[in-house]
């Protein structure tokens, strides 16, 4: 991890206002996670009230449980059709939810209210692995997914914040309904939103198995530390499915509130969030396992902590503390998975991991009013806030191996440096990389060889190539590329390339870089100003 200047620390703000898509993504994200932290203040309140703790976990069980068990299949469409697509039918189905849980508490439907909290749950639940798994393909760069990550980090923290406090205000001033209400119009905001979310070049993850969550998880252990991360995710959601009920139960009793403390309380953590999601930004995609490390432990101590100062003040710091954990527990965790899996079955892996992690929510969820009773309020808090801090220890060494896993190839590292491949998203460039041919050539031989029909375009990975010209001859080396002219204007080769020393090239097929590059508007106007420039300059090795 390296720490930047202040510019880089708003790296994710800036990212999210240049790129439009980025930023329209992360707008309705805005709108979805806003929407849903109000529903899960209103929810909890409306639980309270018509049966007590018990019924908060019921509630929280009901709103979770239907997704854990949808959601991993469901998710994995985004393997095999367009993402955005798959993106705004999830958004919209939450926003039918939500206006379906309105009415049902304005007519008094306490079954209403909770068959649509199932609904809403396998909403949000497909929202946030497509939204993760569309980012590579929206974003050029490592550095600009770390970006993304943070960015969208920043907003789930914003939305924490806001989401709550306006549902405090809402359920203390006016009726649960109409906060169910207004997240249903905030999310409808994020429908219209991603509608106008487009992909460029070919469409991803079409060639993904069709496996489902067993399929998802043999991807998952073919990568070395990566089980461990899941199984951390999971069970950070499990631990946060028992903090949501114990908010609930500490502003009732421990803290002698109502429903207003409970939004309070709960935008504590999006508060702290913010801060986590800024310091976030300044990651460069290096030992973020150690990282994500850290955060677990940064997410579990602070609760058990509550449990000895059961003060308003106290309790807004230490949950203010879980909510920066928890922006950098996100933004550490997931670029890990997105470097390391490929992308046309990122969508199942992710889906599995939410699905999972809404199981273990629900199970949190019904599990601590269990706990309350049989331990005491501060004795569930003791016991929740040290499980995380255990299993990461536990598992620390082998999570470690996802960090050398996620770090970019040669092949990422020479497509990265070719200025006409710089427009594509960092999904397509990694789809790029794996599609090169290695072709080493001993000194003296042709490579190509003027008039011969182009098929290839090539990448000089190591050694030196002598370039025949019209005014004479030219050599490249390491991190040049020749073969673009013969390919994108269609004529025969017009100079001979021939190794002047021992090469490692590599080689993309024609049908491969034609479909990268004309497939992206900016990707091909670039590939077109390099020809431009080249036979300007007379230099037809490219051709």
């Amino acid at each position: 991890m390296r720490v930047s200047p202040l510019r880089s620390r708003l790296a994710a703000a800036a990212l999210a206002s240049t790129n439009g898509n980025v930023r329209r993504v992360e707008l309705a994200w805005g709108a979805a996670i806003s929407a849903e932290w109000a529903y899960f203040v209103a929810l909890g309140v409306f639980a309270y009230h018509a049966g007590g703790a018990s019924a908060v976990g019921l509630a929280g069980l009901i709103r979770l449980l239907p997704a854990g068990l949808v959601a991993p299949s469901a998710a994995s469409l985004g393997d095999r059709i367009p993402r955005e697509r798959l993106l705004v039918g999830a958004a919209l189905l939450g926003s039918v939810a939500y206006a379906g849980s309105a009415v049902a508490a304005f007519a008094g439907s306490e079954a209403g209210v909770y068959a649509c909290a199932a609904f809403v749950g396998i909403s949000s639940t497909l929202i946030r692995p497509t939204l993760q798994a569309l980012l590579p393909s929206l974003t050029p760069s490592p550095e600009e997914l770390v970006a993304a990550n943070a960015a969208t980090s920043t907003v789930e923290s914003l939305g924490t914040l806001v989401g709550p406090l306006v549902a405090g205000v809402l359920v203390e001033q006016a009726r649960v309904g109409v906060t169910f209400a207004v997240a249903a119009a905030a999310l409808a905001v994020g429908v219209v939103l991603l509608l106008r979310v487009h992909t460029q070049g070919p469409a991803a993850g079409r060639a993904a198995s069709r496996g489902g969550p067993v399929s998802a998880w043999r991807t998952v252990v073919q990568h070395p530390g990566a089980p461990v991360v899941v199984t951390l995710m999971v069970a950070q959601a499990f631990v946060r499915g028992c903090l949501n009920v114990l908010i609930v139960v500490a502003a009732f009793r421990l803290l002698d509130g109502g429903g207003g403390t409970v939004g309070l309380l709960t935008a504590a953590i999006g508060a702290g969030g913010v801060i986590g999601a800024i310091v976030s930004s300044t990651y460069h995609g290096g030992r973020l396992a150690r990282v994500f490390a850290l955060s677990l432990v940064g997410w579990g101590l602070p609760i058990a902590l509550v449990a000895p100062s059961p003060q308003l003040l106290a309790a807004l710091v230490l949950l203010g503390i879980v909510g920066a954990a928890n922006s950098v527990e996100d933004v550490s965790g997931f670029t890990l998975l997105q470097r390391a899996i490929r992308d046309d079955a990122l969508s199942g892996v992710l889906g599995l991991i939410w699905g999972a992690a809404m199981g273990a929510l629900a199970l949190g969820s019904i599990a601590t009013p269990l706990l309350v009773r049989e331990l005491g309020a501060r004795s569930a808090f003791v016991l929740v806030g040290f499980l995380l801090p255990v299993l990461t220890i536990a598992g620390f060494r082998r999570m470690r191996a996802l960090d050398d896993l996620a770090a970019p190839t040669r092949q990422q590292l020479l497509v990265d440096e070719v200025p006409m491949f710089a427009p594509l998203s960092l999904a397509a460039k990694e789809r790029l990389a794996t599609k090169l041919l290695p072709i080493d050539v001993p000194a003296g031989e042709t490579i190509v060889r003027a008039g011969e029909v182009g098929d290839r375009f090539y990448l000089v990975d190591s050694g030196t190539v002598r370039i025949g010209l019209q005014e004479g001859e030219k050599q490249s080396g390491a991190g040049d590329y020749f073969g673009e002219i013969a390919l994108l204007r269609d004529v025969p080769r017009t100079a001979t390339v021939t190794a002047a020393a021992a090469t490692r090239l590599y080689a993309l097929e024609r049908a491969d870089f034609l479909a990268a590059v004309t497939g992206h508007t900016l990707a091909e106007a670039a590939a077109q100003g390099v020809v431009g420039e080249r036979l300007a300059a007379g230099q037809a090795v490219s051709s």
